[in-house]
């Protein structure tokens, strides 16, 4: 005999003998009987919830990080080329990698060149860099950050030499195209020591994920320096023909 015949019994999971909404009144809602307790656990299960919306919001809201790539995607060997630098470290990540060895002489070549075009003391330079160093090391990942284990004097003197090395390598691939260049000291000894084919893969190394640099970096460098303006005008037409308008470029 079928359920309804009976006047009772269930149909998939929901009991017809059990009345949700009652059909005298225009009422379309189910009722809460806040009289039922809640023991302590389920109170704070509850609250979980608005834990969880909350620390979202802020998540949503907070600076970005520069931070390591999980490892369910390092995991993949496809996705390597997009965080791991063929020629050259920038940044902690990837500092002391004994497969990257010409790494630190080609960043000392290149930072010689950027302290000597650029007009400015190296002692000046390096201690504007220490000087800010707590505050760059909050652009990064604190746990991340936290493994390589450096300490802010070794960051300080990585960030000094790494931004010199970006600053001129850029600025080496655009400075044959300076007309408005009036300097006696072109830098045309600064390409002597670092093939085309070698600076190709330098360049590309600067955008990956884990071979970055705080911004600030740049700007201490540079700012307010004689000759800065044509570095960082070198880095903004680097980026706009890399990542805003690939392939205008040459």
């Amino acid at each position: 005999m079928s359920s309804t015949e009976e006047g009772g019994g269930a149909v998939g999971a929901v009991s017809t003998d059990q009345t949700i909404i009652d059909n005298n009144t225009n009422n379309d809602y189910v009722g809460i009987d806040m009289d039922v307790r809640l023991s302590s656990l389920e109170e704070a299960n509850l609250r979980s919830l608005d834990k969880a919306l909350d620390g979202g919001l802020r998540k949503l809201a907070a600076k970005p990080l520069i931070r390591k790539v999980p490892p369910a995607l390092r995991r993949n060997e496809d996705f390597k080329k997009y965080f791991t630098p063929k020629v050259i470290s920038i940044g902690p990540f990837h500092y002391g990698d004994p497969s990257l060895y010409q790494s630190k002489e080609i960043k000392l070549k290149l930072a010689a060149h950027f302290v000597k075009n650029i007009g400015v003391d190296k002692d000046s330079l390096y201690r504007n860099m220490k000087k800010e160093i707590d505050g760059l090391r909050k652009c990064y990942d604190p746990q991340e950050l936290e493994k390589t284990g450096y300490d802010n004097r070794e960051l300080a003197w990585m960030f000094f030499v790494d931004g010199c090395a970006i600053l001129q390598a850029v600025y080496m691939r655009y400075d044959d195209d300076d007309d408005d260049d009036d300097d006696d000291d072109d830098d045309d000894d600064g390409k002597l020591f670092i093939k085309n084919d070698l600076l190709t893969f330098v360049y590309s190394d600067l955008f990956l994920l884990e071979n970055q640099l705080p911004f600030r970096v740049l700007e201490l460098l540079t700012s307010p320096r004689k000759n800065g303006e044509k570095f960082m005008s070198a880095i903004q037409r680097f980026i706009d023909e890399t990542v805003i308008n690939p392939g205008l470029g040459r």
